[in-house]
Parts: structure tokens; sequence; C-alpha cells
């Protein structure tokens, strides 16, 4: 059954349809995969100093400029600017959204709470219908003000197109150290805009592909500490970190299964690369390919059921989906050029990958069939898709033309809306996190 107001999003996100009329039910309405934006008005709200908040300024105007910037980095909604500051405290009149063309109006209120943290409530406004479609209120520390931001923006992106927001989460990536030939890197977890970076790991040693664990406490990736490659577990917070005990070789790719207890890899012996995974309670190792070339780039299915998998078993390097267990191997990609590095998506409906072709990398996407491939980019070096809680965005490492510097993009799902991630010095190997904790 439709709902009325913005609700009513929720059974307009089909590959049919047409825009919203002027004052008809609010929605953000997708068309043959483009987006019809929702208008949407997000004004300054004047918090007035806040006592232990940081220097941002009036933090309750910094935290409305993020939630814009949030939302429009989706290119599912359009800003509509109506010049009025709003204090904290100030009632809502809609007449002004109203006649600037504005559908829906989000107003944040940012105060200081006894302990120290900031409480910042968010409220979401259908302008026609005059009323609150949805609120939260949300409690964060005084030193992650900018999550109040990201909270909002995932209010109002779930509750506008039924998935959940991707905005409060992390991105993991290697950052570059020095020049070659002593060139090396460690990784980095930021917030997904590239904000408050920190480093979880340290020293010289080359490290790479990285990947977040379900629940985005714990972390998997590939290290070459003393030229000797391994795969490491360790904890978001303490990076304490644990080698796994797999079998000789050259390991790669490491995921997380869904449920968090196993990881999947693939490992390089004798001239050939086979997919395995390793239970991490009981450290048992299973072997699932077995066929000669290298299969490599192991990705779950959301519900842990199938996995995709890049394999050169064909001559060139295509994208297979098989069983969890390793049975029913079948190849996917059918297209001119060559498929790496797939991802599935959280929404279980599209598979990222990159395509080679010519010399030129891209982003593409496709159906867990293989059927609906488009490519969503058009850099010089697009490789390495990861994607967002929501499954509709893709985080991708961008190198330049020359090959000297690399950086995170972020696209939708329509090639659109892109833009880098603020890092310092260059960058690779993005993951995206899940819900943080």
């Amino acid at each position: 059954m439709m709902r009325s107001g913005l609700r009513s999003v929720l059974a307009c996100l089909s590959l049919v349809g047409a825009p919203a009329a002027a004052q008809g039910p609010l929605h953000v309405d997708i068309t043959q995969g483009v987006a019809s934006p929702l208008p949407i008005a997000i004004p300054e709200v004047s918090s007035g100093p806040v006592i232990g908040a940081p220097n941002a300024g009036d933090i309750g105007i910094a935290l409305s400029h993020i939630i814009r910037d949030d939302l429009l980095s989706a290119g599912l909604y359009r800003l509509v600017n109506v010049e009025e500051r709003f204090s904290a405290d100030q009632e809502v009149v809609f007449a002004p959204f109203m006649r600037a063309g504005a559908q829906a109006l989000v107003i944040g209120r940012a105060q200081a709470a006894d302990d120290g943290h900031l409480t910042y409530e968010c409220l979401l406004y259908d302008v026609f219908g005059g009323r609150v479609e949805a609120s939260q209120k949300i409690f964060v520390s005084m030193a992650e003000w900018r999550r109040a931001a990201h909270k909002c923006a995932d209010m109002v992106f779930s509750f506008t197109t039924g998935d959940p927001g991707h905005f409060d989460t992390r991105l993991l990536f290697v950052a570059v150290d020095g020049q070659p030939p002593e060139q090396g890197g460690h990784l980095v977890a930021a917030d997904y805009d590239g904000a408050n970076a920190n480093a979880l790991t340290h020293g010289r040693q080359l490290v790479a592909m990285p990947n977040f664990s379900p629940d985005s406490r714990r972390f998997v990736f590939m290290s070459y500490e003393e030229m000797q490659p391994k795969l490491l577990v360790a904890d978001t917070h303490s990076g304490q970190a644990t080698t796994l005990n797999i079998p000789q070789g050259l390991p790669s790719a490491p995921r997380f299964s869904p449920d968090g207890r196993s990881v999947i890899f693939s490992l390089a012996r004798d001239g050939d690369a086979d997919i395995y995974t390793i239970d991490l309670a009981s450290g048992s190792v299973r072997q699932l390919t077995n066929t000669a070339g290298a299969d490599t780039s192991p990705s779950y299915a959301p519900d842990g059921m199938s996995i995709v998998f890049e394999s050169d078993r064909s001559g060139e390097q295509q994208i297979y989906v098989m069983a969890a267990d390793g049975s029913r191997q079948r190849r996917i990609s059918f297209g001119s050029g060559a498929y790496a590095s797939p991802s599935w998506s959280s929404r279980d409906d599209m598979i990222a990958y990159t395509h080679v072709e010519n010399g030129q990398l891209r982003i593409g996407v496709m159906k867990p069939d293989g059927s609906g491939r488009r490519i969503i980019t058009n850099g010089p070096h697009d490789e390495d898709p990861s994607w967002a809680l929501s499954g509709r965005a893709i985080a991708f490492q961008r190198t330049n033309a020359g090959g000297l510097r690399s950086m995170l993009w972020i696209t939708d799902l329509t090639g659109k809306a892109q833009h880098p991630v603020h890092t310092q010095g260059s960058a690779s190997d993005p993951a995206w996190s899940g819900k943080r904790p």
C-alpha cells in the first residue's frame, strides 16, 4: 500500500515511473537508472556558542553544511537555496520553502549535553504537507561532532530511499609513504568524506588490499613485512593484529564472510592461484577452486551463499560466480575486454567490477547473472570498486594519466555524481565499512 508524504518514496524506487509533480508526493524517482532528484532545502541553523565544541565556528551551521554535502554527493537530491538562517529555537515557517520549490526540508538543532556530549535533533519535513515525516535525536561525543550530521543525513537518505544511509561510515585505504625505491605504505581509516583520518598501521613495510569486517570492528589486510607475504586480522581500535596461519604461497585479496566468522582469499602456489577460506575460530582452511590459471578477488553475496571472483582460466580475466562451497562455477562476463576485481553489492542486485580494454580501466556494474552491463566511470585509470552500505554508491581508486598519483573517488550508480575523497597524499585500495559501532 502506498503511504502519503515522503514515505511514498519506498513505492517509487523502481525502473519505471515519471517525475513527481510540483506539489505531488515527495520521493526520489529513478527511471532507467537515472534519478529525478528530490528538491530539498537544508537551511543554516545557528546553535550559538556550544561549550566544549571544537574550533568549527557555529557548530550548528557547520553541521548543516555537512548534511548538504552528504546528500548532494548521493546524486538523488537537488538543493533548494532559501536565503534564511534559523536559530535553534525558531518556529518553522514553510511558505518561503514552498515558494522556492522545495518538497522536503531538513532542520537540525544542536545543543551541548550535561555530560560533555552533543545532542542533535534532526527533523525531516514534508513542505507541502506541513508536517514532520521523520525525526531522530542524535547523541555523539563532542570529539565526534561531525557524526551528528552524517547520522542526520543517513536518516533522510533511509527515509526517502528505503536503503540504509552510507554517510556515517568509514573508508579504509592504503596511504603511500616515501618515494621509490624506498616507497612503503600504511593503512588509514577515515570518515567516508576523508575527514578524521587516523593511521591503523605504522612502519615502512608494504601493506595492501584491506577489508573491513561486517561489524566494522576488525579489518584484514596483506603485509609484506621483511618481504614475507602474510594475511593479518587486526582490531580497528586497539590495532592488535593476528597473523592468519595459511598454507605457503602468495596470498592476496582477503575479505570477510558476511557473518564475520571466516576470511576468503586467493593463494598463488606453483604457478597457479586458487581461492581458499579460513575459519577464524578453528583455523581450518578449505580450498574452493582448483583450476589452471589464476582465480582471485573473491567477494561474497550478502547472504553468504554465493561468491563472485575473477579468473583467467579462459585465457583472459573474466568474472565467475560459484556456490559458497566452490560448486557450480560459471562464467557471467562475456563482453569485450577483460573483467577484474568484482565486488557484490550489499543490496544483492549488482556486481561492480573493473573493465579493462585498450589500455583503459573503468568501473562497471552488472546484474549477478551478468546481464545489464554498463560502464559508469571515465577516468584515466579507475579500478578496485568497493560498495557503500546503501548499495547506491561505489568507492574506487583513480590514478592520473601519468601514473604518478592515485586518489580515492566515489560515484553514484549513474556515474553522474562523482567526486574525490580528500586525503593527504596518494591513496589506494579503498574498502568501505558497514555500519559504525
